[in-house]
């Protein structure tokens, strides 16, 4: 009897900071986030070695950004993708950004490094990977998906949104390909 009342404290403690979490990570006034001919707002994140990057220094470059949970198979999955096509995206001179949502909305999951050095091995300079923001979770994942991905022109503008990269990758490769 005493086992089964400290399991449901236990699970009622676990509910009560997940529902923290996505509360904190709600906010208000964010409804669906950013879309497709909006300027990339200048959020920050962070590198594994503590450098803290604003989207602002990526500017003359294309950008893709993707926000993904370490505890995520599709993640995973997607991660791998972009790594089996990094000499494309070195090419085009396209930085690919790999970042690991605030607190991993609330799931424990691996380190981001170890997240992609797992599922893509090593990357070449163009990539990046590092840990986004609060502020930047909000802002470019106010839904809450697993994994997101915005394609950002060299001036800032979203040219492209998507979510759940193993399933819509075929979408985006078009667009890549006419980048110049």
């Amino acid at each position: 009897m005493r086992f089964r009342i400290i399991i449901i404290i236990l699970m009622a403690v676990a509910l009560i900071a997940a529902a923290s979490i996505v509360l904190t990570l709600h906010g208000s006034g964010h409804g669906v986030g950013i879309t497709v001919g909006d300027q990339a707002p200048n959020d920050w994140f962070t590198l594994p070695n503590g450098t803290i990057i604003y989207l602002d220094q990526l500017r003359g470059h294309y950008v893709l950004l993707y926000l993904v949970t370490t505890w995520c198979d599709a993640c995973a999955l997607g991660v791998s993708m972009l790594g089996h096509d990094a000499a494309a995206y070195a090419a085009r001179g396209i930085y690919v950004v790999i970042l690991e949502q605030y607190n991993d909305l609330g799931y424990q999951g691996m380190p981001i490094t170890s997240f992609v050095q797992s599922f893509a091995g090593k990357l070449p300079g163009n990539f990046m990977e590092g840990n986004a923001s609060l502020q930047l979770t909000k802002t470019f994942n106010p839904t809450l998906q697993l994994d997101v991905y915005y394609l950002v022109s060299p001036n800032g503008t979203i040219i492209y949104r998507g979510f759940n990269l193993p399933n819509t990758y075929g979408e985006l490769l078009p667009i890549i390909a006419k980048l110049k």
